[in-house]
């Protein structure tokens, strides 16, 4: 008897091409008030078209400069230019972000993975660099009245341990954006760390 199927699910297995399977599955019988394979699809195909949200990662594709502002601890920060690189992929699913600057001294390199997730509502991120091991993952909102994009997640520091992020992606206009990250305290209060400026080349 087959239990339940999620969305997901039927993608893996198209994905894996056992869709024969499933059907022949799905013949067997399901719970009441569960759809049946049919139904199952269209809700499949719905879902995984892509909408409003995913065209705005198009508007973004290209070279632009940065100056990064970045705050140690009290006092003035130290800052830094570099390159951002956008791209999308899988047909404007998915944007993708190669950052380039010097940080300390060093050569510095990240990359966002980021797309908005239809089955959360939420845009979602992934961060990683070269100078770590770890990865943040953030998860937001966009408000369409301000163009602001607000996103929390977690990240473990090897020396403060557990962290609390939040950023908020601001569209200044379509050739400047403005990006910001906070530090979460245990009493909830936000301490602004980084501040990137984007200008498109």
């Amino acid at each position: 008897m087959l239990k339940k199927i999620s969305m997901y699910t039927v993608a893996v297995l198209l994905g894996a091409g056992l869709l024969a399977a499933t059907q022949a599955l799905s013949q067997e019988g399901k719970e009441p008030g569960m759809p049946d394979m049919d139904q199952m699809m269209k809700m499949y195909e719905q879902f995984n078209a892509m909408g409003p949200e995913h065209a705005r990662f198009k508007e973004a594709v290209g070279t632009w400069n940065t100056v990064t502002k970045m705050w140690m601890g009290p006092g003035e920060p130290t800052i830094s230019t570099g390159t951002s690189e956008m791209e999308v992929i899988f047909g404007g699913r998915y944007m993708v972000e190669h950052f380039k600057c010097t940080m300390m001294e060093r050569p510095f390199e990240g990359m966002a993975l980021g797309g908005f997730d239809k089955l959360k509502k939420k845009y979602v991120s992934i961060w990683l660099d070269n100078m770590s091991t770890g990865f943040m993952v953030m998860e937001g909102t966009y408000d369409e009245a301000t163009k602001t994009t607000t996103s929390y997640g977690e990240y473990d520091d090897p020396f403060t341990g557990h962290e609390k992020m939040k950023s908020v992606l601001r569209e200044v206009s379509k050739d400047k954006h403005v990006f910001e990250m906070y530090q979460i305290g245990p009493d909830g209060k936000e301490n602004k760390t980084m501040e990137i400026t984007y200008s498109r080349s």
